[in-house]
């Protein structure tokens, strides 16, 4: 504010002496002083409401600088007596001042300038160029001159300033430019890698389901025959599990090659997940040639892999469906292969096949089987029937089988036969086979509740179910909870579930005895046990398995072999049980063998729970048959007959 009432005052007074000097009329001073007054005012009031920020403050500063110069240009018109002088003294000030020097330099350069134009002025009578005037006028006229030079310095040193903040923010928007076009080639980078994630496999780099949809799609779209695989690695799970899951990885990094390097290039290739690879192949319509190129990659996979250092083999199993022949729709074709590969397993892989209409249509059903087991738990759908188990020596009935059936609210009741193996590959066998047991404690709990003579139940253990770290704990607890004599439980466990780890079976057998559970060897003589574990496995009983019994009237052979069983548990201390006695004669038969128990339709079926107490009828125990206490247990916990 001090700045512009000086300047104000300082026009003020030279605009006066020329007036006084008769240079000009007073009317046009006072006149060019309301200017210069409007001028002030005007620049005041935009300092009071501009923000206060150097690009603000420089804005004021060359606008009041245009607003004087055009002020003094109007008074050089007004006075032209004088014009040359002021003409001069614009151009060497805003010439200079145009250069935008330092502040240093500025005020070096304009005290020179000063100086020359005083002697130019003060001594203008004495040379021709300069027109005649008044010494008073010449040094008004300086004194303008050293007015105008001041602003004009102010000027200089504010267009340097400027310039210096312009070339720093230029350099700085330069450094943000450059900034900004790394950061978006780093997210082109990102979004193409985040891109490739999306629709490639991590593990082999190969395209995943998603990519292949896509290319799958696009196929069917050219409307040109191909076909499409459906690849499954066999006995992966077993090299996964017995090296590791590194060994897995690596071993799915080199299928992925050879797939590649057998595979056409316009072909396509993805992991599906796990071990599952679909392949792609394009423009194919005769069936010969998808056998040669299938036959090329059951080659190519089943050469050994070296993997962290051991020789491994696997084979692939195939399923073929082909377009348009097998499906016009996507999901279609590759349901309809995912058939074929299943069948290929299931006719003993390491071989190809393509799709059937008419043998493959079992896939949909097992899907709906699968669904519906999954609700079958939580809606009470199962039961268990019980089939009873006859002491032959006494006739009397010491301990049933619990066999579970399925009612389904649509499809009515369905065997087992028809759904475990379905619950063993999708893990839903386990909650199954927990509510199997825990139900039947409950149910020998509630028999010995309602004063039923002793009654043990048996239950079928699945291979899943035995393998589980925490199964002796569950049937613990099962027993707790209904508060049961461990000696009313039996648990049935097949040949080959003992002998796949025998080691391990031996340890979880040893801790069912100490719960105080009898164990049972199911279908005995149909898998490959060993004389040295069977004499470790600490079991009470051996079951012959039905197919021996069926024609033990009629084939010496069978009957041998029941013979030899028999023979061979009693003298390991087991007791025998026979699986499928229908008729007298096999029951006779059994009885001269010494056979100990006995189950099958000649008796009884399996029966809901609610009938087996009409079959408990009172027997007088013959003197032969073994006091409660006798135990045959290699642990020797038991305390109720077998």
């Amino acid at each position: 504010m001090g700045a512009i009432v000086l300047s104000y005052l300082l026009d003020a007074v030279l605009l006066l002496g020329f007036a006084l000097a008769g240079t000009i009329p007073l009317s046009i001073a006072i006149a060019y002083l309301a200017a210069g007054l409007g001028e002030s005012g005007l620049f005041y009031l935009l300092s009071i409401h501009m923000a206060d920020t150097p690009e603000r403050r420089g804005f004021q500063i060359v606008s009041r600088m245009i607003v004087s110069s055009a002020l003094q240009l109007t008074f050089i018109a007004l006075a032209p007596q004088v014009g040359f002088y002021f003409v001069t003294v614009l151009f060497i000030v805003y010439g200079f001042g145009s250069m935008a020097l330092t502040v240093r330099q500025s005020v070096i350069t304009w005290s020179g300038v000063a100086v020359v134009s005083a002697a130019l002025l003060l001594n203008g009578s004495h040379t021709d160029w300069i027109p005649l005037s008044s010494l008073a006028e010449r040094l008004l006229v300086w004194m303008c001159f050293v007015s105008v030079l001041g602003r004009c310095i102010l000027l200089g040193v504010f267009g340097r300033s400027m310039r210096l903040r312009l070339v720093k923010r230029s350099s700085q928007l330069t450094k943000s430019v450059g900034a900004l076009r790394q950061r978006d080639q780093s997210l082109e980078r990102v979004n193409a890698e985040l891109q490739h994630q999306a629709t490639h496999d991590a593990l082999t780099g190969l395209a995943n389901r998603v990519l292949f949809a896509d290319r799958l799609e696009q196929a069917i779209a050219e409307q040109r025959p191909f076909a499409l695989c459906v690849l499954d690695l066999d006995r992966f799970k077993v090299i996964n599990d017995s090296l590791g899951h590194g060994a897995g990885d690596a071993l799915l990094k080199l299928v992925g090659r050879r797939l590649l390097s057998t595979t056409r290039t316009d072909d396509a290739i993805a992991r599906a997940g796990g071990d599952e690879f679909l392949l792609l192949l394009r423009d194919l319509s005769v069936r010969e040639d998808v056998e040669k190129l299938a036959n090329r990659w059951m080659n190519a996979l089943s050469e050994p892999y070296r993997i962290h250092g051991a020789e491994l083999h696997v084979s692939p199993s195939i399923g073929i469906a082909r377009y348009p022949l097998d499906g016009t729709d996507g999901e279609e074709l590759l349901s309809r292969a995912d058939e074929a590969m299943y069948q290929a397993k299931q006719a003993g892989r390491n071989m190809f096949r393509f799709f059937d209409a008419e043998v493959m249509g079992f896939s949909r059903e097992r899907l709906s089987i699968e669904a519906d087991l999954r609700q079958a738990i939580a809606h009470s759908q199962f039961q268990l029937h019980y089939q009873p188990k006859i002491d032959i020596a006494s006739g009397m009935t010491r301990s049933v089988e619990a066999l579970l059936r399925w009612q389904h609210p649509t499809r009515g009741r369905i065997m087992p036969g028809d759904f475990i193996a379905i619950a063993e590959d999708t893990g839903l066998i386990l909650p199954i086979g927990e509510w199997v047991v825990r139900e039947a404690c409950r149910q020998a709990r509630a028999w010995q509740l309602q004063g039923l003579p002793f009654l043990r139940v048996a239950v079928n253990v699945s291979p899943t179910q035995f393998r589980q770290s925490g199964f002796s704990n569950m049937v613990r607890e099962a027993l707790e909870a209904y508060s049961l004599d461990p000696s009313y439980l039996e648990i049935e466990l097949t040949e080959a579930t003992l002998m796949s780890n025998a080691e391990r079976s031996v340890a979880m057998l040893e801790q069912l005895s100490r719960l105080g559970v009898l164990v049972a060897i199911d279908d005995f003589g149909t898998g490959y046990s060993s004389m040295t574990y069977l004499q470790r496995f600490p079991i009470d009983k051996l079951k012959i398995d039905r197919s021996f019994i069926c024609d033990l009237d009629s084939n010496p052979d069978d009957a041998s072999i029941v013979r030899a069983i028999i023979s061979l548990a009693h003298s390991l201390r087991l007791k025998v049980v026979a699986e499928g006695v229908e008729t007298a004669a096999q029951l006779e038969i059994l009885r001269r063998m010494g056979c100990d128990q006995y189950q099958g339709y000649l008796r009884s079926p399996a029966i809901p729970a609610e009938d087996i107490p009409a079959l408990l009828m009172p027997v007088k125990i013959p003197v032969d048959v073994p006091s409660p206490d006798h135990t045959f247990a290699k642990l020797a916990r038991l305390r109720r007959p077998v």
